[in-house]
């Protein structure tokens, strides 16, 4: 997605060879001064910025992107690499809420208010952090073939037995699965322990483990299972594949997951990263996302259609009825509940 011969990357890593040792770096000409380096994902979610969000931050201030794409754990350690830098190659990075939060514990972050970015105004309170914008979100959901089960109302339900041996979970979500078994057996943000046993009698009936997300949709369409736990915005792709699924938003609450974008402390081009992140939250783009890739407009105002709406969205009860994550507990579980699926569930 390099839309010059010469990119800004390029431009800054040149003048710094040239002028190594100097006391000040020269003044970025007045077209690199509006591009922008993002580091984020790539496939779909790329692709959309560069067609959706792109014309709104050019048409806004002439601000254009060139992406840096990799994986989570190579995107993160580049940004606390630079994060002691004076300048940062990256303007703007995308990552998990999560993700993001530990960033933010490693001062990787620049504040951002609606004085930086004005529609921070528009986005739902709960996905406020002082540190990022919440571009797009989903829940966890309980997925099911609507033609061979009934509904399931809640995460506990799954242990009914009528679900035994219908039941497929992707290895990659294998820390949200702990965490709804905790909160189906009286385990809360604080405590996943009771979490633990619950599983293990699951996997005695008859559980699927699956190797991706792609693959619970394999499994569904092959009839070898009936029901999982995946993201809505997930369910409804499948939807549209003509798979005959239906969800239900376990009363327990909903495992959110937020996709955010944040500037960096060091930002070489903070004005033009400001007017992009600001962009990300237009309710247009939020609407183009949402269409394309299922996944709901986190700032009041963006228009869907109705059926739209029905298929990805939650209400404002089942907002508010999100799971809350403690980020520092997550935190100092994870090896554990890693080492627990690995060696344990999966042996």
């Amino acid at each position: 997605m390099n839309k010059f011969n010469i990119g800004r990357r390029t431009f800054v890593k040149g003048a710094a060879a040239l002028t190594a040792g100097a006391a000040f770096a020269p003044a970025l000409p007045a077209w690199a001064a509006k591009e922008i380096v993002m580091a984020t994902w790539g496939g779909d979610y790329s692709r959309l910025l560069t067609e959706i969000v792109q014309p709104l931050a050019l048409n806004a201030d002439g601000v254009s992107v060139v992406f840096d794409t990799g994986n989570t754990s190579a995107r993160k350690t580049k940004v606390i690499a630079q994060a002691s830098r004076p300048t940062n190659s990256l303007d703007v990075i995308s990552f998990g809420e999560s993700d993001m939060h530990q960033l933010h514990e490693k001062d990787c972050l620049a504040p951002l208010t609606s004085a930086d970015v004005p529609l921070l105004d528009s986005i739902f309170p709960q996905f406020e952090t002082g540190y990022s914008i919440p571009h797009i979100y989903s829940g966890m959901v309980i997925v099911y073939n609507k033609d061979t089960v009934a509904a399931p109302k809640s995460y506990k339900d799954l242990w009914n037995k009528e679900y035994e041996g219908k039941i497929g979970l992707a290895n990659i979500l294998f820390g949200q699965a702990i965490v709804a078994s905790a909160l189906a057996h009286g385990g809360s943000n604080e405590n996943f322990d009771p979490g633990y046993e619950p599983l293990l009698e699951l996997k005695k009936s008859g559980v699927k483990i699956l190797p991706s997300n792609e693959a619970v949709a394999n499994a569904f369409k092959s009839g070898e299972i009936s029901v999982s736990l995946m993201w809505r915005a997930r369910a409804y792709q499948w939807q549209q594949m003509g798979l005959p699924l239906a969800f239900s938003v376990p009363s327990e609450g909903a495992l959110p997951v937020v996709f955010e974008a944040a500037m960096t402390k060091n930002a070489a081009n903070p004005d033009a990263a400001k007017v992009f992140l600001n962009a990300m939250l237009d309710p247009k783009a939020q609407a183009g996302f949402a269409a394309n890739m299922g996944y709901v407009p986190t700032v009041k105002g963006a228009e869907l259609p109705a059926e739209l709406i029905e298929a990805i969205s939650f209400t404002d009860a089942e907002r508010e009825n999100f799971y809350k994550s403690n980020y520092a507990y997550v935190a100092e579980q994870g090896p554990k509940m890693l080492e627990w699926w690995n060696q344990t569930f999966k042996a």
